[in-house]
C-alpha cells in the first residue's frame, strides 16, 4: 500500500460534479456568454407558501433524463427561437407560444441567466394557467424549481417542486413525478435535510423501477451513492450504491453517467484513505472519458490524478 498524504475533499468537488438532475421537460442550449445576477427577482411563489431568499452554496448539476415535449425544433439559437415565438404569437396558438417560451427559458438556464430564465417561466405558467392546462403548469412550477435550486435557493425550489406535485393531473405520470422526487431530493441535500433527501430519492427510485427506467432508476441511485458519502457519511452503503448504478449503467450503454460515476467512486475511495482503489477508478473514468471525448472530464480526472501524485494511465476497457 502506498504511504501518502491525500488531497483535501474540497480540491476534489472543485472538479466534481455530484449530482445528475432530471426534467421532464428541458430545452436544448444555446450559444452565448452567462450573465448571472446575485439574487433572485421575484416571481409568483407557490399558492400554499411565501418563497424565502436563503441562498444555499450547492453542487453544479449535470442534465440528466427526461422527455421533451417542446413545439420547436431542438438545438435552435436564440435569434431563431424568438423568430419562431413571434409567429406563434401572431397566429394565436398559446399552447405552442408557451412551449416556446419553456424552450426559451432552458435555453437562458443553461446560459446561468436565471433572472431571464424566470421571467420566461413565468409567462409560460400564466399562459398554462390560462387555457386550464394542469400538466403544463405544473411542469413549468418544476423547472422554476429547477431554477431556484440551481442559483443556490433550494428552500424556494423545495416550494415549487411541491406545488408542482400537487398540481399534476391525477393519476400523475410516474415518470414526471420520479423527475420532480429526484430534485427535490437534491434540494434537500442542500439543506442539509438528511431524511427528506433520501425520502425523497427513495421515492423517485420507486417511480423509475415502476416505469423500468433503467437509466432513470441508474441516475437516482448514483444521487443516492453521493448522498450516502458526503452527508450522511455511510461510505460502505454509498459503494453499494455506486456499484449497483454502474451496473445498470453498463447495461443501457450510458457511458457518460457511468465515467462520472466511478469517478465519484473514486473520490470516495479518497475518503476511505485507500488511494489505490481511488486511483484504479479515476484511470477507468479517464478512459471512458477519452473515448467519449469528453474534455471537460478529462480534465477533471487529470487533476484528481495529479492531486494524489500519479501519473494517469488510460486503462484498457473490461
Amino acid at each position: 500500500m502506498r504511504q501518502q498524504s491525500l488531497p483535501p475533499l474540497s480540491i476534489v468537488f472543485a472538479f466534481l460534479s455530484l449530482f445528475v438532475t432530471s426534467s421532464v421537460l428541458r430545452a436544448q442550449p444555446s450559444g452565448g456568454a452567462p450573465n448571472e445576477p446575485t439574487d433572485p427577482p421575484s416571481v409568483s411563489a407557490p399558492s400554499s407558501s411565501s418563497a424565502s431568499t436563503t441562498k444555499v452554496d450547492i453542487e453544479p448539476a449535470i442534465p440528466s433524463v427526461g422527455k421533451s415535449t417542446t413545439a420547436t425544433k431542438p438545438g435552435l439559437p436564440l435569434d431563431a427561437l424568438n423568430g419562431v415565438l413571434e409567429k406563434y404569437r401572431q397566429s394565436g396558438n398559446r399552447q405552442a407560444e408557451a412551449h416556446t417560451l419553456g424552450a426559451i427559458a432552458g435555453s437562458y438556464r443553461s446560459l446561468r441567466q436565471q433572472q431571464r430564465a424566470l421571467e420566461l417561466y413565468q409567462l409560460e405558467l400564466s399562459i398554462w394557467r390560462e387555457l386550464g392546462d394542469k400538466d403544463g403548469e405544473a411542469t413549468t412550477l418544476a423547472h422554476i424549481g429547477d431554477v431556484y435550486r440551481e442559483w443556490g435557493f433550494p428552500e424556494q425550489a423545495t416550494r415549487f417542486y411541491r406545488e408542482a406535485l400537487k398540481t399534476y393531473p391525477v393519476p400523475i405520470d410516474k415518470a414526471e413525478e420520479a423527475a420532480v422526487f429526484n430534485n427535490l431530493g437534491l434540494a434537500y441535500f442542500a439543506l442539509r435535510d438528511k431524511k427528506k433527501c433520501v425520502d425523497y430519492l427513495d421515492q423517485a427510485l420507486a417511480d423509475y423501477r415502476v416505469k423500468q427506467d433503467r437509466q432513470g432508476e441508474a441516475l437516482t441511485l448514483t444521487n443516492l451513492g453521493s448522498t450516502y458519502a458526503f452527508l450522511i457519511n455511510d461510505p460502505h452503503k454509498a459503494l453499494d450504491y455506486f456499484q449497483e448504478a454502474i451496473t445498470k449503467m453498463e447495461l443501457t450503454n450510458d457511458r457518460s453517467s457511468e465515467a462520472n460515476a466511478i469517478q465519484l467512486m473514486g473520490t470516495l475511495w479518497i475518503k476511505l484513505q485507500n488511494p489505490d482503489m481511488a486511483v484504479q477508478c479515476f484511470n477507468r473514468a479517464l478512459f471512458l472519458y477519452s473515448r467519449l471525448g469528453n474534455v471537460q472530464g478529462v480534465a477533471s480526472v487529470r487533476k484528481q490524478l495529479n492531486a494524489l501524485g500519479e501519473p494517469e494511465t488510460v486503462a484498457s476497457a473490461r
